[in-house]
This record gives structure tokens, C-alpha cells and sequence, in this order.
């Protein structure tokens, strides 16, 4: 018992007595025990507004609809905005702009290739073309399809054989010589190609009954013509492709 009290602070083990202590009263939670012999603390002071507005009075002053958006903010996002606006229709007019002009250039790509004239090359394998299918000053399939339009078939036919021959020579399916017949050029295609040089023989015949005998070509006949010289172009190409 007398070493539990020597430990203690209200004990003086040397004179045996006890100690007054000096209680510190605290007041800083006394507000939620409810005490009633202790007394209340002191309130702190709440911050207003109003002493807010004293202590800063730009904050709220000179304020739109009584915030603090001043009319210098409103013109700043005016201004962001026009730029946003202004950024968005400059790339979509550039972007529609580039468009237009890969569509012109391609379609004026188009039309120079079916209408380009003959190149060097194109005037010097036309000598070697029966006489009446050497035509030099015209691109002959673009200007056979403008006679067909017209509905001048004995001449669009004319230009229609000379096409065919020249892209047969061209792919390598006959050879354009002079003294050669249009018999001759079908039988050298069909050694190479069957659908090809019925198609070839198709236009020769249409060509020989209009050209010597002077027999007009229906236009179902040359529309026909027309259809399968789209089929011997493409044909033409494959094979060509695949040497």
C-alpha cells in the first residue's frame, strides 16, 4: 500500500503527506457534457457575408445579377467562344475545300485519259492500220462514243475496229502489220484469247458490211457492239495483267 502511494502525484512518501493539486479546468468541450457547474464557453464569432464583402468589397461588388461574373468575364468567354467558332469553320471549310478539288482533279484526270489524243507511240502503230481506220487527229474511242451519241454509227464503227486493233497490238494479242486482214488479226487473237477475238469478229463484220457492202447498223446492233467492246477492254486488261 505505501509503495501504491509513493507513486502517486497528491502523495509525499518523505513527510507522509498529502499534496494539494491544482486542478485546470477545461472549457473547450465542456459545451457537449451539459455541465452545469462549469461554465459555458465563449461563442466564436460566425463569418458573414456581410463581413466578407468589408474585409473584400470587389468580390461581390460590380457583379452581374448579383454574382460575382463581372462583365469582363463575360467578354473573355465571348471572345473564347468566337475563336472556338471561328477555329471549327476554318477546318471544315479547308477540309470541304480539299475534297472539291481531289473530285475536280480526278474527274479532269478522267476525262484527259478518255480523251487524250493519241501519244507517239498510239500515231506510229497507226500506220500500220488497214487505210480507211487511220485516224490521227482524235482519240478514237472517246470519239466513237461521241458519234455513237449522235447516232452516226457507219462512222463510229470505223473508229470502233481501229480502238479494238490498236489495244489488241498494244497487249500483245496480235500484231499490226500492213497487208494483214481483219481475218488474220482474229485468227492471231483467238490463238491467244476465244472470247476476245469473237468480239473482234463481231465489230470486223460489222464493219466490212458497212463500210464496203453499205449496210446501215441498227442501234441495238451497235449498242451490242458497245457492250462487248466494254467486255473486251476489260478482258483485254486481265490478260494483260497476267503475262
Amino acid at each position: 500500500m505505501s509503495q501504491s502511494l509513493d507513486t502517486t502525484p497528491w502523495y509525499d512518501s518523505e513527510s507522509k503527506q498529502l499534496v494539494p493539486i491544482e486542478l485546470k479546468i477545461r472549457q473547450d468541450d465542456s459545451i457537449h457534457r451539459d455541465s452545469r457547474w462549469l461554465p459555458k464557453p465563449k461563442k466564436v464569432k460566425q463569418t458573414t457575408p456581410s463581413n466578407n464583402s468589408a474585409t473584400n468589397p470587389g468580390a461581390t461588388t460590380g457583379g452581374l445579377f448579383g454574382t460575382s461574373f463581372t462583365w469582363s468575364n463575360l467578354f473573355g468567354w465571348a471572345l473564347l467562344a468566337v475563336i472556338v467558332m471561328g477555329m471549327v469553320g476554318l477546318t471544315v471549310y479547308a477540309v470541304s475545300r480539299a475534297e472539291l478539288r481531289m473530285d475536280n482533279r480526278s474527274s479532269i484526270n478522267r476525262q484527259s485519259d478518255s480523251q487524250a489524243l493519241p501519244d507517239e507511240h498510239t500515231l506510229e502503230r497507226i500506220k500500220h492500220l488497214p487505210p480507211e481506220l487511220r485516224r490521227t487527229d482524235v482519240n478514237l474511242r472517246s470519239e466513237c462514243e461521241r458519234l455513237m451519241g449522235e447516232g452516226r454509227f457507219d462512222q463510229a464503227v470505223i473508229l470502233l475496229l481501229g480502238h479494238q486493233l490498236l489495244l489488241l497490238d498494244r497487249s500483245g494479242l496480235l500484231r499490226l502489220s500492213r497487208g494483214k486482214t481483219n481475218g488474220r488479226y482474229v485468227r492471231e487473237t483467238r490463238s491467244h484469247h476465244e472470247p476476245i477475238a469473237t468480239w473482234l469478229r463481231a465489230t470486223a463484220d460489222a464493219f466490212e458490211q458497212s463500210y464496203f457492202g453499205r449496210h446501215e447498223i441498227p442501234a441495238s446492233v451497235f449498242e451490242q457492239l458497245w457492250r462487248q467492246n466494254e467486255l473486251l477492254e476489260s478482258a483485254t486488261q486481265t490478260y494483260g495483267a497476267g503475262k
